[in-house]
């Protein structure tokens, strides 16, 4: 049997606030706290400011989170990398999802050493496993 040692979500996040994402101590508590709420460890997490927006990594004890926010297009792209499981990788980015306030994203995941049986793509309702909600909902 084929298993995966390492998980990834790559995903877009669309319809953001623009006022949130350019704002640095925003994006570094959105990082920390959806690592943290996802059950992994987070060591640090270091935010620059890049043209048209804002780039954060977050080094994890079980890999690594990369946000980047792209202010004129309301978009932000997110790369989540976890040796643990698909649920807590699933879990940074579906926390950084409700941080952000994002209305409609789409996202793809990639189990490292399962070749191509490791890719799913994910469209833009729920997750089949566990039915976990992607388009944003009233709190």
């Amino acid at each position: 049997m084929v298993r995966a040692f390492e998980f990834h979500v790559i995903g877009e996040i669309h319809n953001v606030d623009r006022a949130l994402m350019d704002d640095m101590e925003f994006l570094q508590e959105a990082i920390v706290s959806s690592v943290v709420r996802a059950g992994l460890t987070i060591f640090d997490v270091y935010v620059h400011r890049q043209i048209d927006g804002l780039l954060g990594i977050g080094v994890i004890g079980e890999s690594h989170v990369a946000v980047r926010t792209w202010i004129s297009k309301g978009l932000i792209t997110v790369e989540v990398s976890s040796c643990k499981d698909p649920e807590s990788t699933w879990g940074v980015y579906f926390n950084l999802v409700k941080f952000f306030k994002g209305k409609i994203g789409y996202s793809l995941e990639i189990r490292t050493g399962m070749g191509l049986l490791g890719a799913v793509l994910e469209e833009v309702s729920t997750r089949s496993a566990g039915a976990v909600p992607y388009l944003a909902e009233s709190d």
